[in-house]
């Protein structure tokens, strides 16, 4: 249909004029369910205004695909135009036309407007009559009066070059549209509040250097062959009253070093293990702990960096249910619970193993450790357990899933603080890019939209593990 814009919908003056001269070149060929034409009418006759009221509940009862298909949804009516003529009617007052209309389509009904195009050299005006696009979740418009062409209560519909009753296949589709949810227009901020870092570690100042300062006291503890000095064996000539005292005072001294040594003896158990399974157990204990060590750092790493929040903000006027987010953050980023540092300060918090014991003898207890601590032992209160708002899975990337709950109208939510923190294992990396998704109860569709998440300076946390490890003071076994 050469010179018919139907791209657009003629809701401008300018747009109208240029829509009337193509009409009136193609004439009643160019009607379709999205327009009508009509030579002329009498609006000063209640007849022909119904016209206008069928025509509008008509087009306001097609599906919203097939509305798509043309000026944008909308549908226009054209009184005063015939192929190749441009006669125009005598303009009226909008209020006299809806006077008349609004009893047919009813104060709930369609949505429409009209649009006067003036002819020049004429009085006479072009009438369009525009229909709003029918939208899902409208019920049937059903005709709200009886009149000469229109019957109360019943459905009509605009097909291609007439507006009549809706047979039964059509009633069922109007029925389904009005059971579809409409289109909400959606408007979502998704942001993540908090530090997304790369790691700095000194590997010499911490891992190496701690297990080489206790391979070198565990190592030092092993027993050195000394070698004895010579003994001076000419004997030295004592009289009967020294020998006397010297037998008494030896005899005394004796009994006391047995008794000495008694006690002690029956308080250390001696040294059990051979040398060479004393070595291999710090061989053994240097791989556990190297191995231990990989997972220990991002609990470290956790206990010194500021946990992350992700805020979501709902910038529309409509209220969701049940909102669920999906998060994929890509690149080398990995997600951590987060640790309160109290709970990151020594090897048992991070479950680091202990290198041996030293060589030597050992103390019995007599069973007072299990006790030491009893004065410290507080009640344990158990309460319910309260899961994360946000899960996580690592792998390359990492992937986010929060259980929002309700989203109210221009309300934002926020996911609990202290719950993980996001590691960048590129320190190269400026920024992350990520995509994310949402759904709500009672929308049949998946929301989506992208992110880009700033990467912060790296974080050292070399004099953090140092303090782990006990470095830079008195190294305890």
């Amino acid at each position: 249909m050469a010179g018919l814009d139907t791209s657009q919908a003629p809701r401008g003056v300018l747009a109208a004029q240029r829509l009337v001269e193509a009409v009136a070149e193609q004439g009643d060929l160019a009607e379709r369910h999205y327009l009508e034409l009509k030579s002329t009418l009498n609006l000063s006759t209640k007849k022909d205004k119904e016209k206008i009221a069928k025509f509008i509940l008509g087009a306001a009862n097609r599906m919203p695909e097939t509305a798509a298909a043309a000026f944008e949804g909308y549908a226009a009516m054209l009184i005063g135009v015939s192929a190749g003529s441009i006669t125009g009617i005598p303009p009226v007052e909008m209020m006299e036309i809806a006077k008349v209309v609004q009893q047919y389509v009813g104060a709930a009904g369609p949505r429409w407007d009209v649009v006067w195009v003036p002819i020049e050299g004429s009085s006479n005006q072009v009438l369009i009559v525009i229909v709003d696009p029918p939208q899902n979740g409208q019920a049937p418009f059903p005709c709200r009066s009886n009149g000469e062409s229109l019957t109360s209560g019943r459905i009509y519909i605009r097909a291609d070059g007439e507006t009549r009753e809706a047979n039964a296949d059509e009633f069922d589709l109007l029925v389904s549209r009005g059971a579809t949810s409409p289109k909400v227009d959606v408007d979502f901020a998704v942001e993540l509040l908090g530090d997304v870092s790369p790691l700095s570690l000194d590997a010499d100042r911490t891992l190496e250097e701690y297990i080489t300062r206790q391979r070198t006291r565990l190592l030092d503890a092993l027993p050195v062959e000394v070698e004895e000095p010579p003994v001076d064996e000419s004997p030295t000539p004592l009289s009967l009253a020294d020998l006397s005292r010297g037998g008494r005072g030896f005899a005394n001294l004796s009994s006391g070093f047995r008794q000495v040594s008694s006690i002690v003896n029956a308080m250390t158990i001696p040294e059990e293990r051979t040398e060479e399974a004393y070595r291999a157990s710090i061989d053994s204990w240097e791989e556990r702990f190297r191995a231990a060590w990989v997972n220990a750092v991002p609990q470290i790493a956790a206990s010194r960096l500021v946990p992350v929040v992700v805020k979501i903000t709902n910038r529309t006027m409509t209220f969701f249910h049940d909102v669920e987010l999906k998060l994929h953050l890509e690149g080398e980023v990995f997600a951590y619970d987060y640790v309160d540092p109290k709970w990151a300060d020594t090897l048992s918090d991070l479950e680091l193993p202990r290198p041996p014991r030293a060589w030597g003898p050992r103390q019995l207890d007599f069973g007072i450790s299990n006790y030491a601590g009893l004065q410290y032992a507080q009640p344990s209160i158990s309460g319910a357990y309260t899961p994360p708002s946000v899960s996580f899975r690592n792998g390359g990337s990492v992937d986010l899933d929060l259980d929002v709950g309700e989203l109210r109208p221009l309300g934002s939510y926020e996911s609990e603080d202290e719950e993980f923190v996001l590691v960048v294992a590129d320190a190269s990396l400026t920024s992350i890019h990520g995509t994310w998704q949402l759904t709500a109860r009672d929308h049949n569709e998946v929301f989506t939209g992208e992110i880009d998440v700033p990467v912060a300076s790296a974080k050292d946390i070399t004099d953090a593990a140092r303090d782990v490890l006990g470095l830079g003071r008195e190294v305890d076994s």
